[in-house]
């Protein structure tokens, strides 16, 4: 009987994945355990993403992962989804095996709201969000959104020139010591916290969990902090 529970409400939320995705290219970085896929969606009308987008992708039999385009072109329809592979799990293994030319299934899944009033963004971001940061990016103005961006790897990845040309308001950090969470606290206590109106928080949900805590008690009280724990 669980089984049947479990199978109607996975078509249902298969009905929900109205949008068919055609695969146009997949990058990989050194080492191959980070994948930029680029979709083409011709039915989804990209210059009325407001807030932060997240796809619902199919990624196995009664499998979804929610990915946020990094960045899109709304004219083409074109948007690109990082995803990190360095852990097992049905995105991981999805991710892998994607190749040009694949269709995919996918709908919208929850957004992550825009700060509401203008002023400084600190973000704090681990690899598995990386798309969420340079989403964020493109939705906002650098002059009324100045932004500052440390993204903490733990892979030892060799960061593609382009990418860290084109984001200079990024940091990326590559330190295989340490956890997420320690080398993101550490470089967040090199700011000074008050001077930003807004922090966004995300990737793994327990680093983010720990690291909004730790952050909450040494914020201005007018500053609003955003988390968004994306995976266990």
């Amino acid at each position: 009987m669980a089984n049947i529970i479990k199978r109607a409400a996975f078509k249902l939320m298969e009905k929900t994945l109205a949008e068919h995705a055609n695969v146009v290219d997949v990058r990989t970085w050194s080492p191959a355990s980070m994948y930029e896929i680029d979709l083409y969606l011709p039915t989804v009308d990209m210059s009325k993403w407001k807030t932060i987008p997240r796809l619902k992708c199919k990624v196995d039999e009664f499998e979804y992962r929610d990915y946020t385009p990094a960045w899109w072109e709304a004219e083409k329809g074109i948007c690109t989804l990082f995803v990190e592979t360095g852990h097992n799990g049905a995105g991981s293994r999805w991710a892998q095996r994607v190749r040009s030319g694949d269709q995919l299934l996918v709908g919208p899944a929850h957004a992550a709201q825009l700060p509401p009033k203008p002023g400084k963004i600190l973000a704090l971001a681990d690899g598995s969000a990386l798309g969420h940061m340079l989403g964020l990016k493109q939705l906002t103005c650098a002059e009324e959104y100045p932004l500052e961006v440390a993204v903490v790897f733990q892979e030892d990845y060799q960061i593609p020139t382009l990418l860290r040309g084109e984001n200079p308001e990024f940091e990326f950090i590559v330190k295989p010591e340490g956890t997420s969470l320690e080398n993101l606290e550490s470089w967040a206590q090199t700011k000074n916290l008050s001077d930003y109106s807004s922090i966004y928080i995300a990737g793994h949900i327990p680093m983010v969990r720990e690291l909004r805590k730790k952050l909450k008690s040494s914020a201005d009280p007018n500053t609003t902090i955003y988390a968004h724990g994306f995976w266990r």
